[in-house]
């Protein structure tokens, strides 16, 4: 699964319960939706961790609640995007 669609799934499963379920509920369920499927950037294809995909998340919160409230998936996508380019681009430099 990529990881837009996994953190856009993730953010679905909070909205769908009022917010109420903990982060750790949610990544559970999110498990158990991906059963053996692996987490995959966008860009490399390359395997992610829950972690990996999460810190896409953490550090792009409200963006991306504000694109899922609009029901805005294309500019959710392209904010993803973004930061794993971004990411990208600061592993290249460190290595």
């Amino acid at each position: 699964m990529k990881c837009t669609e996994y953190l856009w799934k993730y953010i679905d499963l909070q909205a769908t319960n009022d917010q109420s379920w903990s982060p750790e509920r949610t990544q559970g369920e999110m498990r158990a939706i991906l059963g053996d499927e692996q987490i995959v950037n966008d860009i490399t294809g390359e395997a992610m961790t829950e972690r990996a995909a999460k810190s896409i998340l953490g550090r792009n919160e409200k963006a991306l609640w504000d694109a899922y409230n609009a029901g805005d998936r294309a500019g959710f996508d392209s904010l993803c995007v973004v930061q794993m380019t971004s990411d990208k681009e600061a592993g290249e430099a460190e290595g």
